[in-house]
């Protein structure tokens, strides 16, 4: 009985060179970079930044330029009768042209711009931390369906071995039977037990393709050609280990920022009773009438400062502000909701991780025992004291043991991700 997985990782290295091997950290880049959920994500973060851009403009002053013409089918007239003197004389012309410009720039707003710009801020960073969160959890999906992928594999690689096995056992039986040294059933039997073996082998296969479709699915992939590759595995066992949760976790930061922002629209309403004040600059170019007698272009400018000053609102600014307050409510529900459901998934994930750890001890310890099995079944095979049955079941089992300790490997390895995720850390591979 030989070693499979040892003797058949240098094999299956050179299947993935010349298939297409996908790394998972170049498979998280491509998620990254072609993930729909995420492609989404930042661009609700630019949209964020460009609201920003927004906010800060109204600090710069506004330019207006402007241009009028009108006719009047008729004019105005002076019309006097006294003893003295009669005057009946039009005073106004018909076309009337007007072009302008304005420079206008709002000198107090009541704070208005100040908060404007500050909760703008606070929708930025809370984009940016739902993106972080977004990417993190994408990460994990990842890495499970990478693993289970990878897991595929290996499964496919064990029942390869089990099917050489088997069929170096029939071949064995067959020459026997041709001696008659064995009885026909023996033959059949391990004929059987290679078919069911080969049976099982194309359910790996059929699952291997249903994983890559999986992963191209994640990272937006039309390479049907990628293979896993396990390179990353040993980085994966070795992450630390994860003690407590991290408070600085994105999703943690998204909702504090989200609360900041509301609060800040909150202290912004505090501020509209003030006055805003302005002042306007312009220009005018036309006929304005000024001389009443001459219809003539000319030039002159304007200056003002303007004042609005709301003194009641209807009580607009007083439930507007209970709503905010609502909303303030419901971010600090969501918060509490999520911590705690963060906490028990950080406590399942821990023990989870312990049974996964005393699993893949007991797992490995039944593969060694399976093997010594085996290879005691077919040495007592040779001496006549075991049954062909016996042999055949022997190799059935180690190949069992040997999956259960792959699958074992996987689970621990998930359930390491799984921590770090709920514990708040950031996943990279």
């Amino acid at each position: 009985m030989r070693t499979p997985i040892a003797l058949l990782i240098p094999a299956f290295a050179v299947i993935r060179l010349a298939a297409g091997p996908l790394p998972l950290t170049q498979a998280q880049g491509e998620l990254f970079s072609n993930n729909l959920d995420i492609l989404t994500a930042e661009a609700d973060v630019k949209s964020a930044q460009a609201g920003l851009s927004e906010a800060k403009s109204a600090w710069l002053p506004s330019l207006d330029a402007s241009g009028s013409y009108s006719y009047l089918s008729q004019v105005s007239r002076i019309s006097v009768n006294t003893p003295a003197f009669t005057l009946n004389q039009t005073v106004g012309f018909n076309n009337n042209t007007l072009f302008g410009a304005d420079l206008t720039y709002p000198i107090f707003t009541g704070l208005s711009r100040y908060y404007g710009v500050a909760g703008k801020k606070e929708t930025v960073q809370e984009k940016r931390a739902s993106l972080d969160a977004m990417k993190n959890s994408a990460s994990l999906n990842l890495g499970f369906v990478y693993l289970q992928w990878l897991l595929s594999y290996r499964e496919a690689a064990v029942q390869r071995t089990l099917i050489e096995d088997l069929d170096s056992y029939c071949r064995e039986t067959a020459g026997q039977r041709e001696e008659g040294t064995v009885l026909p059933s023996t033959v059949l039997q391990a004929g059987a037990q290679l078919q069911f073996a080969r049976a099982d082998l194309v359910s790996d296969e059929a699952r291997i393709d249903s994983l890559r479709r999986a992963v191209m699915t994640l990272i937006l992939s039309r390479d049907r050609s990628i293979v896993p590759d396990s390179s990353a595995l040993g980085a994966i066992d070795t992450l630390p280990a994860v003690t407590a949760l991290d408070t600085s976790r994105p999703e943690l930061v998204a909702f504090d920022h989200a609360a900041a922002g509301i609060q800040t629209a909150r202290d912004a309403l505090r501020y509209r009773h003030f006055p805003t004040v302005s002042a306007d600059l312009g220009a005018r170019y036309g006929q304005p009438g000024l001389n009443i007698g001459i219809d003539q272009f000319m030039g002159w400018g304007l200056v003002g400062v303007s004042l609005q000053w709301n003194l009641f609102d209807g009580l607009k600014e007083h439930w507007q502000d209970a709503g905010l307050q609502q909303q303030i409510d419901y971010i600090d529900i969501a918060r509490t909701r999520f911590v705690e459901e963060m906490t028990r998934g950080f406590e399942e994930a821990r023990d989870q991780m312990n049974a996964a750890a005393e699993r893949l001890a007991a797992c490995e310890a039944s593969l060694a025992a399976s093997i010594a099995l085996a290879a005691e079944r077919k040495n007592q095979l040779s001496g006549g004291t075991a049954t062909p049955t016996d042999y055949l079941a022997s190799l059935t089992d180690c190949a069992k043991a040997r999956l259960q300790v792959e699958e074992a490997k996987t689970a621990r390895r998930m359930a390491l991700l799984r921590l770090r995720f709920a514990a708040g850390k950031e996943i990279r591979y």
